[in-house]
């Protein structure tokens, strides 16, 4: 695991990117994300992670974090999420991703954070080549505030093909049902691009190395 931040590489299992179809937030995406770049996926014995002092703050983009903050945050990832899981018919998985968190705050008010996820969610964090993976780098959604753009980003590095086929289509109503833009205030295709679109498109191109 590279020690420089910028270095560090996310591998998010197929399963785990429908995780965008529920309702954990930003942070809680955040806080998921930079687990997983800091673990091996072919060492599920190493399930446990240290965020020193200061980096769950930097990865937050924070100076500070409140603890009833901090704790909102960490309850959201130890309660029940739904997982689509297409190895399994019919159905859905409920799980919790954490089993533990402890946290330890200093003089200066920065955290230590420990994490491990839990055994069920192992099956979809470690040795996920079998059900397919997305690979993208921490630093490209670090600096993202908006959910909408944490959710298109990955959506376009998901269907990316190489420099030469980068074009797709999608519709208006699917990208809608994507971006969990549910609400009759995006019901008119002007409304959705002004108040979605247009503001993904500024914050993806100007935080992130995709240009879309």
């Amino acid at each position: 695991i590279p020690s420089d931040e910028s270095k560090l590489v996310i591998q998010k299992s197929n399963p785990l990117r429908t995780l965008s179809e529920t309702g954990m937030t930003l942070s809680e995406f955040k806080i998921l994300d930079a687990y997983l770049s800091r673990i091996d996926s072919h060492v599920p014995e190493k399930r446990f992670v240290r965020f020193e002092k200061g980096e769950l703050e930097r990865i937050l983009g924070v100076e500070r974090i409140r603890k009833k903050d901090l704790s909102a945050r960490l309850d959201g990832l130890g309660r029940f999420v739904t997982i689509k899981d297409k190895n399994k018919d019919n159905g859905f998985t409920k799980i919790a991703l954490f089993e533990k968190a402890v946290a330890v705050q200093d003089e200066d008010g920065l955290w230590q954070i420990d994490l491990v996820c839990t055994p069920s969610a192992m099956e979809y964090i470690f040795n996920i080549e079998v059900m397919g993976y997305l690979s993208y780098m921490l630093k490209n959604i670090i600096e993202l505030t908006s959910r909408y753009s944490y959710v298109l980003y990955l959506y376009l590095e998901a269907h990316k093909k190489g420099p030469l086929s980068n074009e797709w289509e999608v519709e208006v109503d699917e990208l809608k049902r994507i971006l969990q833009c549910n609400s009759h205030t995006y019901d008119s295709f002007y409304r959705f691009n002004d108040l979605v679109l247009k503001k993904c498109h500024y914050e993806i191109n100007e935080k992130t190395d995709l240009k879309f």
